[in-house]
This record gives structure tokens, C-alpha cells and sequence, in this order.
């Protein structure tokens, strides 16, 4: 859940640096929060789905829609913040400080020409005039030698960098070791964390059902005991509540309350449930939507 609201938040293109501005909150903070509360929209539908899976079908394939939509935004996420990394590396190294230097040299070039060809133009020599034609043809030169220098500033110390952000080199010693690309290190590597870190979720959310319905059986079966033993004592109730569990067993009632209820076994609402009760801790029958049961599908 936090890492596909976190993949949500650099969607939004907002840092926690920029939080707070002039001492107040910036506006890109509520966009911030939406993005976060769609992230964690997502993560709390696949807990939910999941959790439910066996009262449908669907249930189960929009859990795994959702699942597959989130082990993706890990991904991008653990992606997204190791290029962070190495670009903040590649910003503080020398190479791209002495680009930097060269690139800040060249404006300040093309400033003092256009000063000096702004003065010219307006001269009433005609010395001047021509002066003035070489300073224009010196900016368009510089000018486009800044707009080369700019579509290569990207890769500049990169290559540093890569060596400097721990988890970059790792791959790339590993991409060596095993003789493959260092992204296609990079993506297993991510991939397969990712994978585990939904493995573990929804393994986890299983467990808790698991336990959670141990507890329920528990309870339930203290909560029954005065049921039982009253019924213990009255022999025609014992044979009816028999009658009703082998007609649903064998197919011939439904085990919804209501259709009992309406039927002839004369049983009241207490002996009723007792017998579904039993029928679903023995695994005859299984929840099925709006609080009732089916028969549990044979493998």
C-alpha cells in the first residue's frame, strides 16, 4: 500500500522539499494527497477483493487485476527513485560542475554580444552597422552551440554517478558476474521483490482470515452450547434438525434461512442456523452472498 502510494505521489511530480513555501503549504500538496489516496484506493480494493475471492469469481480476477496493477507500480517506484539517485549523484559530480562552468561561460558570452550589438545598432556610424553583423552571426554560433551543449547535459556524469549510487553499482557488478545488461539485472531484481512483497500481502491477508475464522468457529461454538443442550433434550428436534441437514446435504433444500423457514421442518430460527453452523464447520457448505450459504463445488 505504501509503495504504490508513494508511486502515486512522483506521478504528481511533487517532493517533500516543496511541501512548505513561504512558510506556508504549497498548492501542489493537495495533489499530492490525491494521488496518495488513489494509490491507497487501489491497495485497499485488492485487500478487499482478496479477502472475499471465494464468494465470487470476479472477486478473485479484479484481486489479481488490482494486484498485477500494483506489483507494476513497485516496480516503477523502485525504478523511479534509483534514477532519482543517480541523477541528484550526476548533478553534485565535477564533470557535470566543469559542464556547467563551460555552459554558464557561453551565456554569459552571448549576453556581452547582445549588449554590444544592441549599442551598435543604435550608433550612427556605419563602421559600427557592420560591427554589429559579426556580433549577431557570433550569437547565432553560440546559440546553437548551447542548444548541442544542452541535449547532451543529460548523459553528463552519468557514467560517474552510476558508480557512486550503491544499488547501481550492484547491478552492474552482477550484469558483469552473469554476463547479461545491467537492466536486465535491474528489472529481475525489482520484479522478483516486487512479486514477494505481494506474495507476503496476500499471503498475510489469507493467514488473518484463516485465523480470524478459527476465532469465529470458537466463539460460535461457546455462544451454541445452550442451543445444543437444549435441544439434547427434546428427541423430535434432534430428528428434525437430522432431517434438514441430510435434504440439504443431498441437494433437496437450500441452505438459506428464508427457504427453510418456509418449508415444513418446524424448526425455529435458533435450530436453524445451529444446523448450517454445523453443516459449514464440517465443510458441507460454504458463505455464499447476502449472509447465506451454498453447498461447497466439489474439486
Amino acid at each position: 500500500m505504501v509503495l504504490t502510494g508513494m508511486f502515486s505521489l512522483s506521478l504528481s511530480g511533487f517532493y517533500f522539499s516543496d511541501a512548505v513555501v513561504d512558510g506556508g503549504l504549497n498548492k501542489s500538496l493537495l495533489s499530492a494527497c490525491l494521488f496518495i489516496l488513489i494509490g491507497v484506493c487501489i491497495d485497499f480494493g485488492k485487500y478487499l477483493f482478496w479477502s472475499e475471492r471465494k464468494r465470487s469469481y470476479f472477486y478473485g480476477v479484479i484481486a489479481l487485476v488490482l494486484t498485477g496493477f500494483s506489483l507494476l507500480a513497485s516496480c516503477a517506484f523502485f525504478l523511479s527513485s534509483e534514477f532519482i539517485e543517480i541523477n541528484k549523484s550526476r548533478l553534485v559530480s565535477m564533470e557535470y560542475k566543469a559542464f556547467q562552468e563551460k555552459v554558464d561561460a557561453v551565456k554569459q558570452e552571448i549576453n556581452y554580444h547582445e549588449r554590444l550589438l544592441e549599442k551598435r545598432l543604435n550608433s550612427e556610424y556605419h563602421q559600427q552597422w557592420v560591427e554589429g553583423e559579426k556580433n549577431a552571426e557570433r550569437i547565432r554560433e553560440l546559440k546553437g552551440s548551447l542548444i548541442k551543449s544542452m541535449e547532451l547535459s543529460v548523459d553528463v556524469g552519468r557514467d560517474v554517478a552510476i558508480q557512486i549510487v550503491p544499488i547501481t553499482r550492484f547491478f552492474t557488478v552482477l550484469g558483469r558476474v552473469f554476463d547479461v545488461s545491467t537492466e536486465l539485472v535491474r528489472n529481475i531484481f525489482y520484479g522478483l521483490l516486487a512479486l514477494l512483497l505481494e506474495v507476503i500481502t496476500l499471503g498475510a491477508i489469507s493467514l488473518a482470515n484463516s485465523v480470524w475464522r478459527d476465532e469465529r468457529i470458537v466463539n460460535t461454538g461457546t455462544d451454541n452450547d445452550t442451543i445444543i443442550e437444549a435441544t439434547m433434550d427434546d428427541p423430535e428436534a434432534r430428528k428434525k434438525m437430522a432431517c434438514l441437514a441430510d435434504d440439504i446435504i443431498q441437494g433437496r433444500a437450500q441452505p438459506v434461512i428464508r427457504k427453510i423457514k418456509a418449508a415444513s421442518y418446524a424448526l425455529n430460527i435458533d435450530q436453524i442456523r445451529q444446523v448450517l453452523i454445523n453443516l459449514y464447520l464440517a465443510g458441507v457448505i460454504e458463505k455464499d452472498s447476502r449472509n447465506s450459504y451454498k453447498l461447497t463445488e466439489s474439486e
